[in-house]
């Protein structure tokens, strides 16, 4: 770094930013550098999960940039002078232009991709939200209400509000924490609007991930036998659900979907479960294969992590766009006297203060607190709290016995690297696993191991976040035991996985979607600008019945303070409706 210059760059933020420079060689640019460094914070900015940079953020700060190994600093100029240079890029255009940059009139520079995925889904979110479905009884809706929704009127049910709004209008978001019943309420929505239907309908469920798809075919399978509707009614909501890129249609070796604006959707009704975790290029392809008169459901929860790709887009919808979003605020898993209800919270308001009072006034059996260990104590320490946590899980005697087992206890990590990291972790309970002969390691396969897979295999049918446990088949030869909806298990040979990690603990950011009875959440012995409010609360709220919390004070309660910001133009798009 040069004096105080911050270094924020990789190689290929430089390459792209030399890229843009060259293309503007035959323009007479005032200040070069004021392209070249403003392309590369662009480009920077969509590597770090924003959509845009903010000119403004960076005006009048210096930056290291470094050219043949050479390190110099870059000051930035004040933001008028710098768009005024930027403008004279024949790279740089203004919103509507077809340019590599797009510069807007509040100081935003996107890459061209990102504005235009930006745009296409906020045409279609607002479009949608202003559709009033034709063609209602509303004698029918309310009937079917009334009897789909029973109970006391005399405050608001929030379910029933989601209900009415899902039916009416061609774009809702239900938001809510883990227990208030958005699957249960939507399954409910689904036998409202084919009630409606004077023709089949065609229903499409899906979510980001396999693991978080499958959770909602199960939901649903669950819930759909104690409707109260007619057969024919239950026979027309689906059972299956796929993850959205499925839906989609990928199409080997092109960026595009089968399922396009050109080819779109057969689907009257779409619903996406787990939608923080939807990213803005997926869901802005979603869009623009929805059927114009088609509905779109958005389930989520907008006070979790959002996608680890760009974009930020049911909290930014949820923040925006208030007449389409329904908030469920009464969990009926947590009471409101339930240690992990209030901890959650507390969290969720950003008293980290009064969350660690909490955690430590030792009042509620749910929720627990200690110290970090450090890094040169760490191992002992799970040798002798954790250990045997999984230890009735390394002696599972069947497949079906060892995944009960598996999602009894987990352990959630807020980092993939260090000391405190999913990597070290895992090694670290290998071994010790290995050292009091819970486990036989003959190789790098062995019984019981635990793995998770780290991306789509459409090939085996495996999907991003999908748990598999090593077992022996009826032959005793070792396969990758992978559940199905139905109960049932599929078997891979381990040779045949790619990008796969052992799973003893995962990322917070991995966990979404998933439930454990009991969650240890570890956080690191120091600051991390990774460990966040949102983080913070998507490890406390994967746990059901009980979660305890091991970390440093100061960094708990500064985490608890802090919120994930993802720069883009989003809600200023769907605000100006």
């Amino acid at each position: 770094m040069v004096g105080t210059a911050i270094s924020i760059f990789s190689e290929i933020d430089r390459q792209f930013a030399r890229f843009m420079v060259r293309l503007s060689e035959e323009t007479l640019l005032s200040e070069p550098k004021a392209l070249q460094v403003a392309a590369a914070l662009a480009s920077n900015a969509v590597g770090k999960g924003n959509i845009c940079t903010l000119l403004a953020q960076w005006a009048g700060r210096s930056i290291a940039w470094t050219e043949d190994e050479v390190e110099e600093e870059y000051l930035c100029p004040d933001v008028e002078a710098w768009e005024e240079q930027l403008t004279q890029a024949p790279v740089v255009g203004k919103p509507g232009e077809f340019k590599p940059l797009i510069l807007d009139a509040k100081h935003r520079l996107y890459l061209h991709r990102y504005w235009s995925y930006e745009r296409e889904l906020a045409d279609t979110i607002l479009e949608k939200a202003r559709t009033v479905m034709d063609g209602l009884d509303d004698g029918r809706l309310k009937a079917g209400i009334e009897r789909l929704f029973p109970g006391s009127v005399e405050e608001t049910d929030w379910q029933r509000v989601a209900a009415s709004a899902a039916v009416r209008q061609a774009f809702t978001a239900i938001s809510g924490g883990p227990g208030t019943g958005k699957t249960y309420t939507v399954v409910k929505i689904l036998a409202l609007i084919l009630e409606q239907s004077e023709k089949r309908s065609l229903v499409a469920l899906c979510a980001p991930t396999g693991k978080a798809s499958s959770r909602l075919k199960g939901m649903i399978k669950e819930l759909k036998p104690g409707l109260d509707c007619s057969p024919e009614v239950k026979a027309m909501i689906p059972e299956e659900a796929s993850t959205i890129h499925r839906l989609l249609g990928p199409v080997r070796g092109r960026r595009r979907f089968r399922f396009n604006e050109e080819n779109q959707l057969p689907h009257d009704v779409v619903v996406v479960d787990e939608s923080s975790m939807s990213d803005l290029p997926l869901m802005s392809k979603l869009a623009l294969a929805l059927p114009e008169k088609s509905r779109l459901i958005l389930l989520g929860d907008k006070d979790q992590l959002a996608s680890v790709e760009p974009g930020a887009v049911f909290g930014d919808i949820c923040e925006s766009l208030s007449s389409s979003v329904v908030e469920l605020t009464r969990s009926y898993r947590f009471t409101p006297e339930s240690g992990i209800g209030r901890l959650s919270r507390l969290v969720k308001e950003g008293d980290g203060a009064g969350a660690l009072e909490l955690l430590k006034s030792g009042d509620f059996a749910d929720i627990s607190w200690r110290p970090v260990p450090q890094a040169d104590v760490l191992s002992r320490v799970i040798e002798k709290e954790v250990l045997d946590r999984y230890a009735e899980y390394l002696k599972s005697d069947t497949a079906q016995e060892a995944f009960a087992r598996f999602n009894a206890f987990h352990l959630l990590c807020a980092l993939r690297e260090g000391p405190h990291g999913v990597e070290a972790i895992n090694e670290t309970i290998e071994d010790l696993a290995a050292r009091h002969a819970l486990i036989r390691r003959d190789g790098r396969w062995y019984k019981r191991r635990p793995l998770m897979i780290l991306s789509n295999d459409y090939r085996l049918k495996l999907y991003n976040g999908d748990v598999g446990i090593l077992f022996p088949d009826a032959d005793e030869s070792l396969r990758a035991f992978f559940p199905t909806e139905e109960g049932s298990f599929r078997t891979i040979l381990p040779g045949r996985l790619s990008a796969f990690e052992t799973a003893y603990a995962i990322t917070v950011h991995k966990s979404q979607g998933s439930e454990f009875d009991h969650v240890l959440l570890l956080l690191p012995d120091r600051y991390s600008e990774v460990v966040t409010r949102e983080l913070v609360y998507t490890g406390i709220t994967r746990a059901k019945k009980k979660v305890e919390i091991w970390g440093r004070e100061e960094t708990f309660i500064e985490a608890v303070s802090r919120q994930i910001r993802r720069e883009s133009g989003l809600k200023d798009r769907l605000r100006d409706r």
